[in-house]
């Protein structure tokens, strides 16, 4: 069931992703979608409940794409004249879990604190996705001012995972999502962290107590592009909206399963709809 209320807020990057896959014949193909860290966690957590973006676009960026989700686009802050951050990946492996990436990134789009709208300072949860680790920490320093009471969620990815700076955005976060192979991160202060498993999971640990979630894994995969921001996005706004850490954190699984399996998140919709039908 989609509720207006707004407990959750999405802060990163929007972009367009291109990538380049390989038939089994070794001839390739082209696709380019909607992409960007926001994009795919909150595209997924609206179907659950309203969700606040905020980030920066390009006056490229198709805006009204996202107009039909239950998304609050006040952040969302498109600039003429820019074009926005582009991401290019070619799938090395039959797969998909394995790719090259490449970034044309706009640094006159990057997202910082500044650009939260006033509105959305008085939400319970920030989800702050892959950015440098310096803009995540400036941004969790000052939303720990502005809302003291706020539980923030960090991500990272391989290029950042062993800087220092890294390390203290993770030890100032309450949630940590951590790529398993981030050895330096697995020690973290945050209270919570979900351990990344790749595609057989996760685990949820807190307290010096774990439970692992198994994911259904799929072989055939389509697309596996921001899978881990499509978990993130759901687990952060079913916590955010009173549902067990576990339990949030099983279906984030199954919806991230889901979105690897059409090429990006925007049809996402209809397979969640799918689900929520069965279990009435």
């Amino acid at each position: 069931m989609v509720r207006n209320h707004l407990n959750l807020i999405i802060i990163g990057d929007v972009a367009y992703d291109t990538n380049k896959f390989f038939y089994q014949d070794g001839t390739t193909y082209i696709k380019q979608n909607l992409g960007g860290s926001v994009v795919y966690a909150s595209v997924p957590a609206s179907m659950f409940y309203r969700v606040g973006i905020v980030s920066n676009a390009g006056e490229d960026f198709e805006i009204d794409k996202l107009r039909r989700f239950n998304i609050d686009l006040t952040g969302l802050h498109q600039r003429s004249k820019e074009k926005t951050t582009r991401f290019y990946n070619i799938l090395k492996t039959r797969d998909r879990q394995e790719r090259l990436t490449r970034a044309e990134y706009n640094e006159n789009l990057a997202t910082t604190f500044e650009h939260i709208p006033e509105q959305f300072l008085h939400s319970s949860y920030y989800y702050i996705a892959t950015m440098p680790p310096s803009r995540q920490k400036e941004i969790i320093l000052k939303l720990k001012q502005a809302n003291p009471s706020a539980t923030i969620g960090v991500d990272t990815i391989e290029q950042y995972a062993d800087m220092p700076e890294t390390r203290e955005v993770f030890n100032l976060a309450d949630i940590s999502f951590i790529d398993i192979e981030f050895s330096k991160l697995l020690n973290c202060n945050a209270p919570t962290k979900v351990i990344k498993l790749g595609k057989t999971g996760c685990m949820l640990v807190e307290e010096n107590q774990s439970v692992r979630v198994q994911a259904n894994v799929i072989e055939d995969v389509v697309d596996k592009t921001g899978a881990g921001d499509c978990q993130n996005g759901v687990f952060m706004n079913l916590i955010a909206n009173g549902h067990p850490k576990k339990t949030a954190l099983a279906k984030a699984v199954e919806i991230a399963t889901l979105s690897i399996q059409d090429f990006g998140i925007l049809n996402i919709q209809d397979r969640i709809k799918t689900i929520q039908s069965r279990e009435r």
